[in-house]
């Protein structure tokens, strides 16, 4: 149960970077429109959450062989 938090207050906060990120990416890319500066930014928050996400994986796979 304990991890079962754990792991809804990782996604939580997951959501809330993903809506700041999102409504931060059409400012900085204000040449493209809102619409590009959206897609842009939805693609660089799942590119760096695979990143993330491989990563936990590889640990937890390698801490297994150990």
């Amino acid at each position: 149960m304990k991890n079962m938090w754990k792991y809804i207050l990782i996604g939580l906060g997951t959501v809330i970077l993903e809506r700041i990120l999102l409504g931060v990416f059409p400012t900085w890319f204000n040449g493209m429109g809102e619409l590009g500066g959206l897609i842009i930014g939805v693609g660089f928050f799942l590119a760096f959450e695979m990143v993330i996400c491989t990563g936990a994986i590889i640990s937890k796979i390698g801490s297994k062989d150990k």
